[in-house]
């Protein structure tokens, strides 16, 4: 039986208490840290975003898990690998927009600068069988981690498991996003990835969560809650039937089950009611669309209509500045700056929506066809 906690917190001056309890419920900090454990904390921090904007692991969150793993002996850091390059330089950027700075002070914490990374084997890897991971991870004896409640653009649901893909340094995340530029052969790599680093434990930060077009761009949802499990595809399962996800919506936990990594029917769930938060409405990202929910059709054939139907990236001109960060962060290289903006080819588009994640003006929208929208207002 895979246990999930659920504690309310309405507010991060509480984030401490309620994360404690989070982790007493399913069997205390000292359960899965020891004296002397190496243990990293792995944020979620896609981009430089202020905690305000709801984007990252509120430095409220990251304090509470920092001072209750030193509480247990335990020998803590924070690890990160964003959106971006890998280099000391940006990260130190990354972290200090994000408030990990701040979440260390007066601990004694450390922050990881170093950029060195290893591929190591996939075993038993249904997508991939090998990848690079960075070093502090693979040097972890717990590692921990601390996602954000969040909705995304390409794979519906950004949660505990999605949040490892940070573990992948720099723009190898580029790389594999191109290599698996299906929806779920890449959720199927991130099953693989989180069966690879063997997380030891999640704190979901649900606080601020986001809804709508995340994991960058949607708005934010005072959520109010704080969950923890040991076992990540059990914490995402339950989070997504609270934010109004079936199983078979979110391919990392449909892909979980079938690989019999969590058995949803064995989740037990410890603390405060999750329908008492009220999060079935959770606005959906616009790329959220099966048509597999409305008509049935030959694969072959539902390949090619849900490409003609399929959402993409447009760029708001009124809000681009040109800086040219999406052309620079696109995995397939379908973005050009053309007299100082950026141009999208459609024939290269792999619709990753990495430029609608990483733009740091939120400039990258998402537009649905004409016969989409139909479909979703009358056929849904």
């Amino acid at each position: 039986m895979d246990k999930v906690s659920i504690v309310k917190c309405a507010d991060y001056a509480d984030a401490y208490a309620a994360v404690k309890k989070s982790l007493d419920l399913i069997g205390g900090i000292e359960k899965y840290v020891k004296p002397g454990s190496r243990v990293v904390l792995k944020p979620n921090y896609v981009s430089r975003r202020k905690p305000e904007a709801a984007v990252t692991t509120h430095p409220a969150v990251l304090r509470a898990v920092i001072e209750l793993a030193e509480s247990a002996g335990g020998k803590a850091t924070i690890a990160e690998s964003p959106g971006g390059p890998y280099n000391a330089a940006y990260l130190k950027s990354v972290y200090s927009a994000c408030g990990a700075l701040e979440a260390a002070e007066g601990t004694d914490a450390v922050i990881n600068y170093d950029t060195a990374f290893e591929e190591v084997p996939c075993p038993g890897g249904a997508t991939v069988k090998k990848l690079p991971i960075i070093k502090p991870v693979l040097d972890a004896d717990v590692i921990i981690s601390l996602p954000k409640l969040k909705t995304h653009s390409m794979t519906s649901y950004s949660g505990a498991v999605k949040n490892l893909y940070g573990t992948v340094p720099g723009t190898y995340k580029a790389e594999l996003h191109f290599r698996l530029d299906e929806r779920k052969a890449f959720c199927s790599m991130l099953v693989d990835l989180c069966e690879t680093v063997k997380p030891t434990l999640a704190v979901m930060d649900g606080v601020w969560g986001m809804e709508g077009d995340g994991p960058t761009n949607g708005e934010r949802r005072d959520a109010g809650v704080i969950m923890a499990a040991a076992n990540l595809h059990a914490l995402d399962y339950i989070a997504c039937k609270m934010i109004g996800y079936d199983l078979g919506d979110v391919d990392t936990i449909s892909e979980a089950a079938a690989r019999g990594l969590f058995d949803p029917s064995f989740v037990e769930v410890t603390g405060d009611d999750p329908a008492s938060f009220g999060l079935g409405d959770f606005v959906k990202p616009q790329t959220d669309f099966n048509l597999l929910k409305v008509v049935s059709l030959p694969p072959r054939l539902n390949k090619l209509v849900v490409k003609m139907l399929a959402s993409r990236p447009a760029i708001d001109a009124g809000k681009c500045v040109g800086c040219g960060e999406c052309a620079r962060c696109c995995p397939p290289k379908a973005i050009s700056m053309e007299s100082g903006k950026p141009d999208i080819d459609r024939k290269k588009c792999i619709k990753c929506f990495c430029c609608q994640e990483l733009c740091p003006k939120g400039a990258v929208k998402i537009k649905r066809p004409p016969l989409n929208r139909f479909m979703l207002k009358f056929l849904k």
